[in-house]
């Protein structure tokens, strides 16, 4: 029997109660139309051979059929537009019939299937057919703060910044750009910003409206993209749409955007409404440190300005301020981050050892020290990305720090030791062995602590970010 519940205004596909040979997914169940198969619905059906999905279903979702040894037939009816990441994974799909609904495929969605080389061509051929369907040409995000020269903001600005947005999504399409260098607005939790429209006819009651194929992309995190979402957000009247525009936001669960006022001029027969719109999220933050970092959000952050300076709209001065900015922000996080790891006592001795050399003024290579902290900062934060790298960091790459500061010192550890008072210690304080500190990796990312952390990092960071942003975003449209 199939199981299903209510998310929101749709129903849901979330299992069966049998062992099923053929599973069939019913388009209805007691009335209500199933729009979507749930992640992880059917995992691991050891007898499952044959599986038909229904054009209602619009999203099968990740890892819904992941682990289905004996799965060779898989039927998708004419209306099925996205199949997540993983959600056929270690299958035994020899071939598949994809229907011409189909709008996306995830990250490794048929991996271990025979059936994965020819899915992956027909889905580069159907993209690279596919042309945006581009906006229509009246609305554009601005800073809030050019609400207060909303009278210089006309339709030839709005269209202008709209097709600007355009052009990008079209060298995004056809590989010229990668999504980190997009040039769209970054937006956060609680930040108002400012939508500018305009139409030959008057208008009330606009709203937003998240586009369906940004739906599909909230809570599912994506593996070439891990820390930002690009969404698309529809300008609505009523059920209808007037335009729509792009944001990106931290990768969230959760996403609201209101109407907080609006003002209305005419001109010359053309009506302008300027929208002050809120963004309200709920970010990740839960500390799963075993899945990603999200550390580098930054990269996608400098990314957005580089194509700011290389399209003429900041200059070479502006934009190395910010890039200096950003990377000494960049040291700050991962000094506060890695500073802060517990349960790994070889990484924190050496940090420490490290930071008295550096301050001893007495030490005639104490800038040389200084210099191996900031590089070796930088280092970190292009490297750390999950927790197999935190683990390498704090318990293989430290050995290569304590030989840099033997050669550079000229002395053992043991003369260092005693020069400055330190020794290699847990967490309590107490002395220890380096075979010990060695078996702390054991038990690494069992640590509450470490996970904790983690989630009040990425937290902290989205705050930063935020606050960099609000810093950044006029200087394009300040000349």
């Amino acid at each position: 029997m199939i199981t299903y519940e209510q998310q929101g205004k749709i129903f849901v596909v979330t299992g069966t109660t049998k062992d099923d040979i053929n599973l069939t997914i019913p388009s209805n169940i007691e009335g209500n139309q199933m729009s979507k198969i749930e992640q992880n619905s059917f995992t691991e059906m050891g007898k499952l051979k044959k599986v038909i999905i229904p054009g209602t279903v619009k999203v099968i979702g990740a890892y819904s059929f992941a682990s289905c040894p004996l799965l060779k037939e898989v039927v998708l009816e004419e209306g099925v537009e996205v199949i997540e990441d993983w959600a056929f994974i270690s299958c035994s799909i020899d071939k598949i019939k994809l229907p011409k609904s189909i709008k996306s495929i995830g990250k490794n969605a048929f991996l271990g299937n025979l059936c994965k080389y020819d899915v992956d061509e027909e889905m580069k051929a159907k993209n690279s057919n596919k042309t945006r369907a581009h906006t229509n040409n009246r609305a554009a995000v601005f800073p809030l703060a050019l609400m207060e020269a909303k009278e210089n903001i006309n339709n030839e600005i709005i269209e202008s910044r709209s097709k600007y947005i355009d052009s990008q999504l079209d060298l995004v399409d056809t590989g010229g750009m990668l999504i980190s260098q997009l040039d769209v607005p970054f937006l956060f939790n609680h930040d108002e910003f400012l939508v500018s429209f305009f139409s030959k006819k008057e208008i009330s009651k606009f709203s937003f409206e998240i586009d369906s194929e940004s739906k599909t992309q909230i809570g599912v995190y994506g593996e070439n993209d891990p820390d930002f979402l690009l969404l698309k957000i529809n300008l609505m009247q009523g059920t209808t749409q007037l335009s729509s525009f792009y944001v990106k936001t931290p990768y969230l669960e959760d996403l609201s955007i209101e109407n907080v006022a609006t003002e209305h001029i005419e001109s010359k027969g053309v009506h302008y409404y300027f929208i002050n719109a809120r963004m309200s999220m709920l970010c990740y933050g839960n500390g799963n440190i075993k899945r990603e970092f999200a550390l580098n959000l930054f990269n996608d952050f400098t990314g957005k300005y580089q194509t700011e300076l290389n399209n003429g709209l900041i200059n070479e001065a502006q934009f190395e301020d910010i890039k200096d900015t950003i990377d000494t922000k960049i040291i700050e996080v991962m000094d506060g981050f890695l500073s802060q790891i517990d349960g790994a006592p070889l990484y924190t001795y050496a940090t420490n050892l490290l930071r008295y050399l550096a301050n001893d003024n007495s030490f005639e290579n104490s800038g040389l020290v200084q210099n191996y902290i900031f590089e070796h900062q930088v280092q970190y934060y292009n490297e750390l990305s999950d927790y197999k790298s935190l683990e390498k960091i704090c318990f293989t790459d430290v050995y290569d720090t304590l030989e840099f500061i033997k050669t550079t010192t000229g002395m053992t550890l043991e003369e260092l030791n005693k020069k400055y008072d330190i020794s290699l210690t847990d967490s309590t304080g107490v002395d220890i062995s380096e075979e010990e500190a060695k078996s702390y990796v054991n038990i690494f990312m069992d640590l509450e602590t470490n996970y904790i952390l983690h989630a009040d990092f990425l937290l902290f960071i989205y705050k930063e970010l935020q606050r960099l942003n609000n810093q950044f975003s006029v200087l394009a449209f300040s000349a």
